[in-house]
């Protein structure tokens, strides 16, 4: 990184001549810490940070970090460290065996969800996010858990042994990437540690070590010199830190503890290729890295390392600006390109500029060529229209953060505490970070920005990384090919890039305003509703529940159902059409540089029996949402040259897919759960067979008659200023024709039992299986709950029987719904990847389940469900998405399911829950879908 601390300094002294206020300053001012968190320091060295904040009200985050991972592992403890984390939440001395994770469920805290951790190479951080805190005695237990993960781990031979076959399924369902990056780290990290300490570690050491070889590194490694713990939310600081002080302060330092070294990534002279290929990878990928020396964690408290990052960012977004336009266009030989900066790979004392792209077709070497011009081509400068833009992107979005400051989360103000201690990332807040960016922002010029990426790229500490189908036909280019395809990328002359604007206005000719024609009020949902010239029916709830947000959801009845079989191609390929959309003479890349400095948005959904519209705002930007929420209604388009690059890009995307067993897993699953073959997987027939103008009418049949929706605005808004801009763009939308009824064979779930299972030719032999169980329900808000209530009731059953006592997968969970549309609107459902071996006794254990939850569900456990879900809703009554959502459901639907949801949940009984179970089982509507490997 000195090369960018150097650029820095440059830049210092640059700006320093016209900056009055910095003038005097050789260096820039070191960053201020924000005064609304406290830290401090235990004797023993143990960190804390400690702030109150009231979003959400009501609960509080706990997070203990960790300064260890995988890299302090020997070569016989590879895995230790990730199993660790594991044995973290199998008992401790306070909260033996599960009663951890019992108690943390009695109270609203799910595990999974918001109780969790993760375990990288140099860093194991865990969590208690949401934790309702209105009793001190629940801020004391989780201070306690904290403590016992530092410090009083029980590690039971019992527990480390039914633990082990859980690792090795998670070792087993490791995604692609994963697998291939364990073969090529030794080539991509030469003569360092980090090349043999991915933290899954080794399955000969899971399923081996010696019990007393974990107690021996958690009694080395997690000591209270790299232990930081943070606390945020609704809670008395002055109480916590006196709790932290009395907890934590009898953890003895032993003063003989091993040093903990950051062990340094050497500096590689020329290009490094790594070439890692896998029969089940979807995409092709290929990688030019630029390894770089870390900025030093010590120098990260200055202005100097803002203003680099600011820099680097920069350069970084108007790069993937430009390959995104590049997307645009068919002949782009990428499905997706960007750049990025930050640690290489998995280490932490070495960082790197990646640039990044996804190949289409049988070779990767066209993506590599077109990536690494692109890259090229950017050293040669961004234009001054380019910054300006990027620029605009950055400050709003900067100051939309201030404005928002009220109501930033718990979480996210946790997690940058957490990184303040483990990587001394800066925290002046929000406050201070808004005015020294604005100032320094309109200080740095373009040819600042300019200097970076030339700085940044180099001939040596560079490496080539291609990760490939393995399968006939794919060309795989060995290190020579790729080499030769560089040499020749430079050896061009390289255009500088032509910056293309539109400049005349979105909507060209503004339309004549309708009016407000009738106003009520909205007793259930204290909400005004306006009826408008044109029919549309506009709820407005103004809330204060986040200082600098609006939202919006429209949504009508009717959908794409009722369209005949000729459609059926057009309707498979609408959403994947959309993604390409513009408005009116924008297409999607004019769109995306318009919205530049914008911070709003406008989103169509066309579904089988609805159709939705949502919009999200910051106050400033309302009228730039309404402006797109009138053009998606009267100018909704897909130029020719935007759907021929969408459908090579979804090409591209498709040209893998056959070799991945997930792929033919959710293939049987839809093939066996619908009728209709508009519910079926994506193919290239149906891509091919897709036609532009057929799309684009049914999107303007489907949006024809305004009169159909009901708009919901929540959010920070004045209503006279609303009141102008509803009158201005949505009451002058034309009215047209209604939609044809709603058919329902075209979305239901197919009647009947069945087992379905098929095979595939894998590398790593796992069986997938999905149980489904379906029926017709009465729709209301009581058995909306129960049907929720259900699947997280079997959730917890699961993870207990075939995660825990079973070790027969890593991950397992139901989800259980109830439709407001549709007859057979139940679904409950299960999927999980197992070991092949343990297939019929987890099948046989679902089934043995979901028989047993139609007869036997106890008080304790729908207690826990409750408890999460009336803290779910407390939660939701204070965002505006919910409450939106809520007013929208119920214009398609007038069933309440919000307002009376706190009062429904608590009344449900385990009764209810039984009866829900039964009555599906009794449907007789259970389908089970399997892919065995093939022997």
């Amino acid at each position: 990184m000195k090369k960018h601390i150097t650029l820095v300094l440059a830049v210092v002294a640059i700006l320093c001549t016209t900056a009055v206020s910095y003038a005097q300053n050789a260096r820039m001012p070191a960053v201020p810490v924000d005064s609304a968190v406290r830290i401090g320091r235990l004797d023993n060295g143990l960190t804390y940070y400690i702030r109150h904040n009231e979003y959400p009200k009501g609960l509080a985050d706990f997070f203990i970090a960790q300064k260890v991972g995988s890299v302090l592992e020997e070569d016989n403890q590879r895995g230790l460290a990730h199993f660790l984390e594991h044995m973290c939440f199998n008992g401790t001395k306070n909260f033996p065996d599960s009663t951890l994770l019992n108690w943390a469920e009695s109270v609203g805290v799910k595990f999974g969800q918001n109780l969790n951790a993760y375990t990288s190479t140099d860093e194991t951080v865990y969590y208690l996010s949401k934790v309702p805190v209105e009793r001190t005695g629940v801020q004391d237990s989780c201070l306690l858990i904290l403590h016992d993960w530092a410090d009083a781990l029980t590690l039971d031979p019992k527990e480390i042994d039914k633990e082990r076959g859980v690792i090795h399924e998670e070792w087993r369902s490791r995604n692609v990437m994963q697998r291939i990056n364990e073969t090529i780290m030794p080539v991509i990290y030469p003569g360092s540690r980090y090349a043999h300490r991915m933290p899954i570690g080794t399955m000969e050491v899971v399923d081996n070590f010696p019990y007393q070889a974990l107690r021996d590194y958690y009694e080395k490694w997690y000591r209270p010199d790299l232990q930081g713990i943070v606390v945020v939310g609704d809670i008395d600081p002055d109480r916590i830190e006196a709790q932290i002080k009395k907890l934590f302060s009898g953890i003895r330092l032993d003063e003989n503890r091993a040093e903990r070294v950051y062990y340094p990534v050497p500096d590689t002279p020329g290009t490094i290729f790594a070439i890692g290929k896998d029969k089940e990878i979807a995409q092709a990928r290929i990688e030019i890295v630029y390894k770089h020396d870390a900025y030093p964690d010590s120098l990260k408290n200055t202005m100097d390392y803002y203003i680099s990052q600011y820099v680097i960012d920069m350069a970084s977004q108007m790069l993937n600006t430009r390959m995104s336009d590049m997307m645009t266009r068919p002949e782009t030989p990428f499905t997706a390109a960007g750049s990025y900066y930050g640690n290489f790979a998995y280490s932490k004392t070495k960082d790197a500029f990646s640039v990044v792209g996804i190949g289409k077709g049988d070779s990767i070497t066209p993506t590599l060529e077109a990536v690494y011009r692109e890259l090229l081509r950017a050293a040669k400068g961004f234009t001054p229209s380019e910054y300006d833009r990027a620029r605009a992107e950055y400050l709003s979005r900067l100051e939309s953060a201030y404005n928002g400051r009220s109501t930033r989360t718990s979480n996210s103000l946790g997690f940058e505490y957490v990184r303040n201690f483990l990587d001394n990332e800066p925290i002046p807040g929000i406050e201070k970070e808004y005015s020294m960016m604005k100032f320094w922002a309109g200080q740095i010029p373009v040819e600042i920005i300019n200097k970076v990426i030339p700085q940044m790229i180099g001939k040596d500490n560079r490496l080539v990384i291609a990760y490939l189908p393995d399968k006939d036909g794919y060309v795989i280019p060995d290190s020579a090919a790729l080499k030769t395809i560089m040499a020749a990328v430079e050896a061009e002359d390289i255009v500088p890039y032509v910056d293309s604007v539109k400049t005349e206005p979105l909507i060209p000719n503004l339309p004549k305003p309708g009016k407000i024609v009738g106003e009520s009020y909205d007793s259930l949902y204290n909400a005004e509703k306006w009826v408008l010239s044109n029919g549309a029916t506009v709820l407005v709830k103004p809330t204060d529940f986040d200082d600098d947000q609006i939202v919006l959801v429209a949504a009508a009845n009717g959908g794409t159902s009722a369209l005949p079989d000729s459609e059926t191609e057009n309707i498979m390929y609408l959403p994947n059409a959309m993604a390409f959309s513009g408005l009116g003479e924008y297409g999607n890349s004019d769109l995306q540089k318009y919205m530049a400095g914008r911070q709003a948005s406008v989103n169509l959904g066309l579904g089988a029996a609805t159709r939705t519209i949502s919009g999200n705002c910051v106050v400033k930007d309302l009228q730039t949402m309404m402006e797109l929420l009138y053009m998606t209604f009267t100018a909704f388009n897909i130029n020719e040259s935007d759907f021929a690059a969408g459908q090579e890009l979804n090409r591209g995307l498709l040209h893998n897919q056959e070799a991945m067993p997930m792929f033919h897993f959710q293939k049987a699953v839809s093939k066996n759960i619908y009728d209709s073959p508009r519910n079926q997987l994506l193919s290239l027939g149906v891509i091919d067979a897709a036609d532009r103008q057929g799309i684009l009418n049914i999107i303007h049949d489907q949006l024809a008659d305004v009169q159909d929706f009901t708009f919901v605005f929540t959010g920070k808004i004045n209503t006279d200023s609303l009141r102008r801009y509803v009158e201005q763009y949505i009451a002058p939308i034309p009215k047209g024709k209604s939609l044809a009824g709603v058919n329902e064979a075209e979305f239901s779930v197919k009647p009947g039992a069945l087992t379905d299972i098929s095979t595939f030719k894998m590398d790593t032999p796992q069986t997938y299986a999905a149980v489904i169980l379906s029926g017709s329900i009465p729709y209301n808000a009581r058995n909306s709950f129960v049907a929720s209530m259900a699947g997280q009731v079997l959730t917890a059953r699961l993870l207990k029987q075939i995660r825990e006592d079973m070790g027969a997968t890593y991950s397992v969970g139901a989800y259980c719904s109830l439709n407001r549309q549709g007859t057979v609107n139940a679904m409950l459902q299960t999927a999980l990847p197992m070991k092949p071996e343990t297939k019929d006794a987890v099948l046989a254990a679902i089934a043995a389940q979901l028989e047993d939850m139609a007869v036997n569900i106890s008080d304790a456990e729908l207690a826990k469900v409750k408890e999460f879900m009336l803290k779910s809703q407390t939660e939701n009554e204070r965002k505006n998405g919910p409450w939106a959502g809520a007013m929208s459901g119920y214009s398609l639907r007038p069933v309440d399911t919000f307002i009376c949801a706190k009062e429904t949940i608590t009344g449900i009984t385990p009764s209810d829950i039984k009866a829900f179970i039964k009555e599906l089982l009794k449907q007789n509507n259970y389908k089970v879908i399997v892919l065995d490997p093939e022997m």
